[in-house]
């Protein structure tokens, strides 16, 4: 309208009858005939600028040039609050940390007008749906870093850990700090939030790290058994979300950063673990009682009142932590477990293999199908576990209670060394003819002759069948002969003298004379 108004009065046009063609009043078209000459549209000396650009600037609102109370306090700490934002503090985090007290409408007031609101954002704004859950369906795990932290001792740097478990219904929030998300803490983490809950969610929705999951899928992961066995325990049921699907469980996705910024008030310093969590606990205790943005209630109330007595009672018998390693089965048929070496069969060779341990057994797995399982190796001077079904045949063979060391050992000794020695020469192959040819000698030889014959191939190292027959063939023939000879001595005629009455007479110096 403005427009209108002056576009008709630079073109010569009457007071009046601008202000019946356009329905206007008179004080309008005389308010705004000065502010034309003002501005030089009237007399030419300025061109009236292209629509939409306006004609007149807006007027300046004299209430935006007042300054409240809050707003002189929080000037005071501008160049504090400018510093933790540039080192990425939340405005939230700021605001619980503000040395002085104001409004919250009031700082962000502040944060807007000053342009201060966007420095060091990086905001990222998407649309999720939201899955909705019942009181004590689920409990919704994630790992996240912390921060890192200088070891004290060694100068070394660490990360430190947030495992974050946020319950569906009621948004109640557990968040526990550690070194390392293996298996063991893993598991000793979830059974202190069970413990801290009272009792056990119906399900447990978490993606796809190998502490839970060996091989995430899009249809069905092949889980780790460790924590299958844990649920198992607790009956509760797993589900590791497909890849690369955060928004399954965006709630506590975004409880991660929320955590840090949870965190991001203490500082730098470093006084050990334990003043980390309790710090970190303090902070939680206050989320959870604060009103929630989506519930609109407090996470703590809800859980107290709806999803605590929802939850599935702890069992009587806590579960014994186990360990758990994914190795590869050696070319001798024995996976290394904690410095020990436990055997399986040998299709499994070169295969991967999950190997769970606690403190009295070890179970072995594959492709999550149990494959075996062996006592635990307790003792420092033992170092492999094999079991006889996964030796071969000669080393089955070779074992002090095998048939052919038996059999042999009763023949003697140097028998049953003979015997060992044959049935390692094989590499693998057993030539029974050989053992069964010496262990049948027993039938025409004697044992004693069986074991020198023996005695006599080892000591010339002809270790065989036909060397241990010579041996005895041998002796056989000279007992023959020497039995011959005595045969032929004892045998004479009837009309000969006995050679002893021969001898008496040649004997030297006898006392007949002839």
């Amino acid at each position: 309208m403005e427009r209108k108004i002056v576009e008709q009065l630079v073109s010569g046009k009457g007071f009046n009858a601008i202000c019946r063609d356009l329905k206007v009043g008179k004080n309008r078209v005389a308010h705004l005939r000065e502010k034309a000459r003002e501005y030089g549209y009237l007399d030419g000396s300025k061109p009236i600028p292209p629509y939409p650009e306006a004609l007149f600037p807006d007027p300046v609102d004299g209430r935006s040039l007042k300054t409240s109370e809050a707003d002189l306090q929080l000037q005071g700490q501008r160049q504090w609050i400018e510093d933790r934002l540039q080192a990425g503090w939340q405005p939230i985090t700021i605001f619980e940390e503000l040395p002085v007290r104001t409004g919250r409408s009031s700082f962000y007031r502040f944060l807007h007008r000053h342009k201060l609101i966007d420095i060091g954002a990086n905001a990222r704004k998407t649309l999720i749906e939201e899955i909705v859950y019942a009181p004590g369906e689920a409990l919704i795990v994630d790992w996240g870093k912390l921060r890192d932290v200088i070891d004290p001792e060694s100068g070394k740097k660490r990360i430190l850990w947030m495992f974050i478990g946020v319950l569906g219904y009621s948004r109640y929030m557990m968040v526990h700090l550690v070194w390392s998300y293996d298996v063991p803490t893993t598991l000793c983490t979830l059974e202190a939030m069970f413990k801290e809950l009272g009792g056990v969610p119906k399900r447990i929705v978490s993606d796809n790290p190998k502490c839970f999951s060996l091989e995430a899928s899009k249809y069905e992961p092949l889980l780790n058994p460790v924590y299958e066995r844990f649920a198992a325990h607790y009956g509760t049921t797993i589900e590791c979300l497909p890849p690369g699907s955060p928004e399954l469980k965006g709630r506590v996705e975004r409880m991660v950063p929320f955590g840090r910024r949870l965190y991001q008030a203490h500082g730098n310093g470093w006084y050990g673990l334990s003043e980390s969590q309790q710090y970190m606990n303090k902070k939680v205790a206050i989320a959870n009682g604060r009103i929630h943005g989506t519930i609109r209630r407090r996470p703590v109330d809800v859980f107290s009142a709806q999803e605590a007595p929802a939850l599935k009672p702890l069992p009587g018998i806590a579960y014994e932590i186990e360990e758990f390693h994914e190795g590869t089965v050696r070319k001798d048929g024995h996976v290394r477990f904690r410095g020990k070496y436990y055997s399986v069969e040998e299709q499994y060779r070169d295969q991967k293999v999950a190997v769970i341990g606690n403190s009295r057994q070890i179970s072995i797995y594959h492709k999550g199908t149990l494959i075996e399982v062996h006592d635990r190796i307790t003792d420092p001077y033992i170092s492999k576990s094999t079991k006889e079904c996964h030796k071969a045949p000669w080393q089955r063979s070779l074992m002090d209670g095998s048939y052919y060391r038996k059999r042999a050992a009763k023949l003697g000794p140097y028998v049953e060394e003979v015997i060992v020695r044959l049935l390692m020469q094989g590499n693998g192959f057993i030539d029974t003819r050989k053992i069964w040819g010496i262990l049948v000698l027993d039938k025409k030889y004697s044992a004693s002759d069986i074991n020198e014959a023996c005695q006599k191939a080892l000591s010339v190292e002809a270790i065989s069948y036909r060397s241990v027959l010579t041996f005895l063939q041998l002796k056989a023939a000279g007992q023959q002969r020497e039995k011959q000879v005595m045969t032929a001595e004892i045998k004479t005629s009837k009309f000969v003298r006995p050679i002893e009455e021969y001898q008496q007479l040649l004997t030297f110096g006898g006392n007949n004379e002839h």
